[in-house]
């Protein structure tokens, strides 16, 4: 019998949530940080249906132990388009050298 593939984006399989829902991995959110479902580019859209009822459906039914699914988060700061995209690369007001999180503000 073949694979059934919940999530597209990165062949995670019904097998595999099964087989980490068993290893532990009964949150949402641990399973999005083990497997990347929820995280292609689709970002849920094709998965997210198919693998929250299948979480329900492991734990019994009891929607009360499966929380809503993961919560994006947007970029610590913003970052332009193009360098999301791969367009362009880091300017210096975006390098980690001068970045507002590591406390320096500008050069070495």
């Amino acid at each position: 019998m073949g694979k059934t593939i919940i999530c597209p984006c990165h062949d995670v399989t019904v097998e595999d949530i099964r087989a980490m829902y068993a290893a532990g991995y009964t949150h949402p959110e641990t399973l999005k940080r083990a497997t990347a479902v929820f995280m292609g580019p689709c970002q849920g859209k094709h998965c997210a249906g198919p693998v929250m009822e299948l979480l329900r459906e492991l734990a019994g039914g009891d929607a009360g132990r499966v929380d809503r699914r993961p919560t994006a988060r947007p970029p610590l700061r913003p970052v332009p388009l193009g360098v999301l995209a791969g367009a362009a690369g880091p300017s210096a007001e975006t390098s980690p050298e001068t970045s507002p999180v590591n406390g320096t503000t500008g050069g070495a």
